[in-house]
């Protein structure tokens, strides 16, 4: 599609005499180069001929050339591609290159209205190099894809060395076989690059790919001999020339992608309560979209969607995602990597393909500014980025806040666009720095094989060059890549494409700010010719309504108003003909449509019906369109692959009168989708993927749809086929299963079928016994800690001294009876850790040098016997409480034995035997031991105090250091999943109490919290928790309980004026006739 390419909007123009001769291309009046005819005009119906691969020098001069009359000219220039690097044009008669390159020159011919697009060059490697200058150094810079197993290729740029003659030689020693090399020679400031175009009589094996790379394999381990001389480049090796080298990536853009794409979040929707979380009908909300969420509605997914678009997956500052900390962690506030992992199989197992935001523009840190994670993608590399790897434009060098990280920023700047390049709430990453690139590959490569993303959707794409995007997509050979590069010129969308090297499509915000717009007007004339999609590069277009930072775009903290109906607006009941207007507009046309979760959600019924009747047409990326506009209507068929789509939208449109030979897809009150289809339309059938399950029973849903109707669904659970067994059922609503259990279905409606379907539900039971994990830790760590959460707290971050070992010199933990799942990470409470790990089952773990790796060298059966109560002796609040009992590391047999009453069991005339939980509602001592085979534990001793709970709201404070400009409180339950007072950092606390400490109260119905005081920069408290009224001062770094009545009520306390007693359960103070609580607070 070289047309695209040409595609020029200036209405220059200059004569030509006639179309029929060859044109071409003169150079500096002598040179001739002629091009070819190209078959297909462009959209202003002029004459194409391309001119590939001219390679042009400095100071050389170019004109167009007609070879039959041998006139020369030049005319008017499209100011996009590569014509920044020449000068001159029609007014001097001719270009002057200023960057000697290789260039592809489309000659765009039509009378008075003649056309020159310079592109880069395509499939003909990269610029010829200079004569090397003696000042410079000049390396090699590359990349090995392992065909094999050896690691052969440095990380970062090799410099090449200089000899006598001012040539410049580097040989590279033992390189392995069975690795594909690609390389290229830079000089330093990574804009310029010499590759496969410049190689000198290139041996047999040594070829070139699309990006200029110098590409060979060699036959066995030996040397390599790269000499960079004058204006060539030579090799030496034994390279292989049996087997065919690997070809590079050719695009993440699929042609004539019949797909649709699913949105599948919004703003904050890792949680209930969201804005945005409106009520769609009766009591029900549109509520969160966490994986376990998305699980439940996987089947209906993968009914309709071909491709969907989840938020950033991995660890991030919190919230919705988008300041990525730890790349290589994929537990997130959406969930765990486990239900990710099982999502992504589910959408695989249905042939829906999964998108990942990538977020590479910047980051996050662990808690200041430039004290980054390490990356571990295991076998694509291990990365420990620090300042130098950000660009020294970014707010670190320059912000006082930065303290001892000030000015350490000093990586090149890797030039974003419109002024945006800068993001300032998060750290800037220097693609141009190739230990960036390297990152940045290795990252998308595990993403891609080892986690299962099928695509990406770069955020914030214009933050950084285009020509990175390729790059990345290039090695990781995605199915799919889209862009947000948030520009509502489409001319602007256009030039960016181009600096990708077309390799991407894009979010077409031009269609957005024009057609989108014009339907929620009820201007339909903008509609014709709108975006991408009329500039005729639907193919890289994706359409939309609305998204995640468009939808409430204006509260939470947000300033954008690009809402379809108004922000806030556009799930009214009022604006539904604007919404489905306008998802009808996106599932007609060409391109890739992404409809938004909210709007299928509210409207599934209309959307599902439009997307089967996009499917059934098979309307695709590059479908053609034939359309006209007046006012109050827009009318348009979209040719597809097995039929067409006819859409009327607006009041003047026509809309209720069904167009000959069509079928109604979906009316609406000022729209209508109607459609035909060559093909018959079978039941599409969607059941609950095969999985495997701890839980007692488990469910199983199915569901069919068609156009025309509602499918039967037929099933079995015996194995056997539902198209002939006996033992087939009718499906009428979800049912139960338990054990394992393998389904077949197939859905029939008026005699069409579809193909069966099989899925296989495997139960596992879950473990009995407490949880047990081992670690082996490297003999570098002096110190190892165990830290825990999500079930277990063993204390504030790194967590708990680990010391406790088996025989063989394991460390083990383990975790009470009631826990049935924990994350821990181990670490060495300075600058090494794990992995987040999720542990559901017993598990030993050892260190590979640079991360953790699950180890069947160790034992679970050398623990000590041991007696594990849960939970251990504490204070309750609760009207009743439950503690159970069981061993660990003896036999099958062991016996536990107790008392409640503070004796000894051991010395007691009949203890009680344990058989079943214990429930208490009073403050009570348990005594308890165990016996195994003649081994007997000794006697433990918990004592359970029964406290009333508070009655009054609970309050906390907090004293802030001098060095603190602010205090943020950040507040959290249920795992992250419920939030208090915001999203990371938490809001700003205001309030102060007599005592002078800044103060939050909770809503009553908050019994007990989760809490960190930070200052909004960087330093923070541990995580804190309470169930009462509590005060924290600042003592060395760290936040330390203090008394919470300050000078203010100590002083009336001493007074014969003061009274004190309880109230509604709480200790109060009475003082001259004024009521304060323990925190100095009055109490109106």
């Amino acid at each position: 599609m070289k047309k695209l390419y040409t595609l020029l909007l200036s209405t220059l123009i200059c004569s030509v005499l006639s179309m029929a001769a060859p044109y071409g291309l003169l150079i500096n009046g002598s040179t001739k180069i002629e091009a070819t005819a190209l078959s297909e005009k462009d959209f202003q119906d002029r004459e194409q001929f391309l001119a590939s691969c001219v390679t042009l020098n400095q100071g050389d001069k170019v004109q167009l050339y007609d070879f039959g009359s041998g006139a020369s000219w030049m005319c008017a220039i499209d100011p996009y591609g590569e014509y920044q690097k020449f000068t001159g044009g029609k007014t001097q008669g001719y270009l002057t290159c200023n960057t000697a390159g290789s260039y592809d020159f489309y000659i765009k011919l039509k009378y008075e209205d003649d056309m020159l697009y310079i592109g880069p060059g395509q499939n003909c490697g990269n610029v010829t190099p200079p004569t090397p200058d003696p000042n410079t150094t000049y390396y090699i810079t590359g990349s090995a894809e392992l065909v094999g197993t050896d690691k052969a290729w440095s990380e970062t740029a090799i410099a090449m060395t200089k000899n006598a003659d001012n040539t410049f030689t580097h040989t590279f020693t033992d390189l392995a076989e069975s690795v594909v090399y690609r390389m290229k020679i830079t000089d330093g400031t990574w804009a310029s690059n010499w590759g496969f175009s410049a190689v000198q009589n290139a041996p047999a094996g040594v070829v070139g790919d699309v990006d200029g790379n110098v590409v060979f394999e060699l036959k066995a381990k030996g040397n390599v001999v790269v000499n960079f001389n004058g204006a060539s480049i030579t090799l030496q090796g034994d390279f292989t020339e049996d087997e065919p080298i690997k070809p590079a990536h050719g695009s993440s853009v699929p042609s004539e992608c019949e797909d649709v794409m699913l949105q599948a979040f919004y703003y904050d929707s890792y949680r209930d309560g969201a804005p945005g979380d409106v009520v769609l009908s009766g009591t029900t909300t549109l509520g969160n979209t966490k994986w376990s969420t998305l699980l439940n509605q996987s089947g209906e997914i993968g009914t309709y969607f071909d491709l969907v678009w989840l938020p950033p997956s991995g660890k991030s500052e919190g919230g919705t995602g988008y300041h990525q900390t730890q790349y290589s962690n994929q537990n997130s506030d959406w969930g765990k990597q486990k239900e990710l992992l099982e999502f992504i199989n589910r959408m695989h197992a249905a042939n829906t393909k999964v998108v990942a935001d990538i977020v590479i523009n910047h980051a996050g840190c662990k808690s200041s500014w430039c004290d980054f994670y390490p990356q571990n993608f295991g076998e694509y590399g291990t990365f420990q980025p620090d300042a130098s790897w950000i660009c020294k434009t970014d707010e670190v060098n320059f912000n006082p806040e930065a303290g001892d990280w000030k000015g350490k920023a000093t990586g090149t700047d890797d030039g974003g666009y419109n002024m945006q390049d800068n993001y300032a709430s998060a750290r800037d990453w220097a693609h141009a720095d190739p230990r960036v690139q390297e990152m940045m590959k290795a990252y998308l490569k595990w993403m891609k094989d080892v986690i299962g993303f099928d695509g990406w959707r770069y955020d914030y794409a214009q933050g950084f060059k285009g020509k990175y995007i390729d790059m990345y997509n290039s090695a990781s050979a995605n199915y799919f890549s889209v862009v947000e590069f948030w520009n509502g010129d489409m001319n602007n969308i256009k030039s960016y494409l181009n600096d990708v090297n077309w390799n991407t499509l894009a979010f077409d915000f031009s269609t957005k700010y024009s057609a989108i717009q014009g339907i929620a007007d009820g201007n339909y004339q903008k509609c014709k010719g709108s975006g991408l999609l009329g500039a005729g590069l639907s193919k890289f277009a994706v359409t939309f309504v609305d998204s995640h930072d468009t939808y409430f775009g204006c509260q939470g903290g947000r300033d954008n108003n690009d809402e379809i109906g108004g922000c806030g607006k556009s799930m009214e009941d009022y604006n539904k003909d604007r919404v489905l207007g306008a998802n009808a507009f996106i599932l007609s046309m060409p391109g890739v449509p992404c409809v938004f979760y909210p709007h299928w959600a509210k409207y599934k019924d209309a959307i599902g019906k439009m997307i089967l009747a996009r499917k059934a047409a098979g309307v695709h990326s590059e479908s053609l369109v034939s359309d006209e506009a007046g006012n109050g209507y827009y009318k348009a068929t979209i040719t597809g692959k097995h039929g067409s789509i006819r859409l009327l939208l607006g009041p003047n449109s026509g809309f209720n009168t069904t167009p000959q030979g069509y079928t109604l897809a979906y009316k609406g009150g000022n729209f209508a989708m109607y459609y035909t289809s060559t093909q018959a339309q079978a039941p599409i059938l969607s059941i609950t993927p095969s999985t495997i399950y701890k839980t007692p029973t488990f469910e199983v849903k199915m569901s069919a749809v068609t156009l025309s109707g509602k499918p039967t669904i037929y099933y079995t659970t015996d194995g056997t086929d539902p198209k002939t067994s006996a033992t087939k059922k009718t499906y009428t609503a979800a049912f139960t299963i338990s054990g394992t259990v393998n389904v077949k279905a197939y859905a029939q409606l008026n005699g069409a079928e579809s193909e069966v379907q099989e899925a296989t539900y495997t139960y596992q039971e879950p473990q009995q016994t407490p949880l047990t994990v081992k670690f082996l830790p490297p003999t570098t760590w002096e110190t190892v800690y165990l830290y825990a959460w999500g079930g277990a707290n063993l204390g504030a971050w790194p967590g708990m001294e680990w010391k406790t070992k088996d025989s063989d010199g394991w460390l083990y933990q383990v975790f009470p009876g009631d826990i049935q799942e924990v994350s821990i990470i181990f670490n060495n409470g300075t600058d090494e850790q794990s992995n987040d790990i999720i542990l559901d089952q017993d598990a030993c773990y050892e260190w590979d040098g640079t991360q953790e790796k699950l180890s069947q060298n160790c034992s679970l059966s050398n623990i000590p016997f041991q007696l594990i109560v849960t939970p251990e002796g504490k204070v309750f609040k609760t009207e009743t409480l439950s503690i159970t009992m069981s061993t660990i590391g003896g036999g099958d047999d062991a016996t536990i034995y107790y008392t409640l009453d503070g004796s000894n069991p051991k010395e007691a005339a009949k203890p009680m035997t344990y058989t079943k939980a214990i429930t208490i509602n009073s403050t009570t001592t348990l005594k308890a031991y165990a016996e195994s085979n003649g081994q007997e534990t000794e006697v433990q001793t918990h004592t359970y105090t029964y406290e009333t709970p508070q009655a009054t709201p609970l309050t906390i404070a907090f004293q802030k250091p001098e060095d603190w400009t602010k205090v943020h409180l950040y507040a959290w339950n249920d795992g992250g999943a419920t939030l208090y007072n915001g999203q990371w950092p938490g809001a700003e606390m205001t309030k102060k109490n007599a005592q002078g400490l800044y103060y939050f109260t909770f809503d009553a119905s908050v019994k007990e919290v989760n809490f960190i005081f930070n200052n909004g920069s960087g330093t923070q408290s541990a995580d804190l928790w309470t169930d009462e009224d509590v005060c924290y001062g600042w003592e060395n770094g760290k936040a330390k309980i203090i008394k919470c009545t300050g000078t203010d009520v100590e002083d009336i306390t001493l007074t014969n004026t003061v009274t004190k007693f309880i109230l509604n359960g709480q200790l109060v103070i009475l003082h001259e006739g004024v009521l304060y609580n323990v925190m100095g607070q009055v109490i109106k």
